[in-house]
């Protein structure tokens, strides 16, 4: 469990944790440098019950480079993470884990219970994904990971994986957001099977606060660049295809689009047009915060 300023939702994620059934784990917390009481209550967990173990990282490192302190540490056979503002139901680790060894999977991702204090609660993806042979394959996940597509994205999954996958690999340490996204698809490109175990097990917590819907011109900078990196790694093993082209225009659409956001907050309308201008294509993505503005206005958030 990556953790940083978690103080308000701390307590529940790891309480969901602990209450695991029928199966025997440890909860590792990494506190990322919080500044509020993230660290104590963590610690105090760990003075309670023995299963729990916390650590910090060196310096703040985002999520990425706290998961990678837990990676190193943990003891178990199976890595699950879990963030620290989310939560799961009492039977997710004993299913996916069952699943998995079953199925002969590497990793294994469950649907999302997605919940909030101003929406009502729903499944990520509902029956909007049926893989076939309960896998999602390296191409279903590209065409599946498709940036502000009206489709559910499969990068949002919380996958459970094997410890011995990840013997040489860990998190990118340079992204904020969609480093898990960027993990899993080095492991297909290495022949993990992944499985899908279509109930929401995963309780999927969404607020204005999360990481993951913070997508600044830093951010998606980053992400294109991680995204070419990608590029070059699925391209040398011959895996390029429509669906990974798609994915790879959506990125760099997003990336434009939030400059152009940026530049707009910033009163640089120049710039704003510039970024518009190298990706035309992006500019449809100016109608979605048109349409969240008329939701809200019309009640219909």
């Amino acid at each position: 469990m990556a953790c940083y300023n978690a103080a308000e939702y701390l307590d529940e994620a790891v309480q969901s944790a602990l209450a695991q059934a029928s199966i025997s784990l440890e909860v590792l917390v990494i506190d990322d440098h919080s500044s509020d009481q993230s660290m104590q209550l963590a610690q105090e967990w760990a003075r309670r019950d023995p299963r729990v173990r916390v650590f910090q990282t060196a310096q703040n490192s985002g999520p990425g480079g706290a998961r990678n302190v837990g990676i190193e540490h943990m003891r178990g056979r199976w890595y699950a993470m879990l963030d620290c503002d989310d939560a799961f139901e009492p039977e997710r680790c004993r299913r996916l884990v069952d699943a998995a060894e079953s199925w002969g999977a590497d990793m294994i991702a469950d649907d999302l219970r997605v919940f909030g204090d101003e929406i009502e609660t729903c499944r990520h993806l509902g029956d909007t994904f049926r893989p076939q042979s309960d896998t999602i394959s390296l191409e279903a996940y590209f065409a599946g990971t498709v940036m502000f597509s009206s489709e559910p994205n499969l990068g949002f999954l919380k996958p459970i994986i094997r410890r011995d996958a990840l013997s040489s690999e860990r998190y990118r340490t340079d992204l904020r957001i969609g480093e898990d996204d960027e993990l899993v698809i080095r492991l297909l490109l290495g022949g993990a099977h992944y499985a899908y175990f279509p109930k929401p097990l995963y309780r999927y917590r969404k607020h204005d606060a999360s990481i993951s819907h913070r997508l600044s011109a830093k951010n998606s900078a980053l992400m294109v660049q991680s995204e070419k990196d990608i590029r070059a790694k699925v391209q040398a093993a011959g895996k390029a295809s429509n669906a990974y082209d798609a994915r790879y225009a959506s990125i760099l659409d997003a990336a434009a689009f939030s400059r152009s956001i940026d530049a707009l907050k910033a009163k640089r309308f120049a710039a704003a047009l510039g970024a518009i201008i190298e990706r035309p294509s992006a500019l449809r993505h100016f109608a979605m915060p048109i349409a969240a503005r008329w939701r809200r206005l019309t009640g219909n958030a």
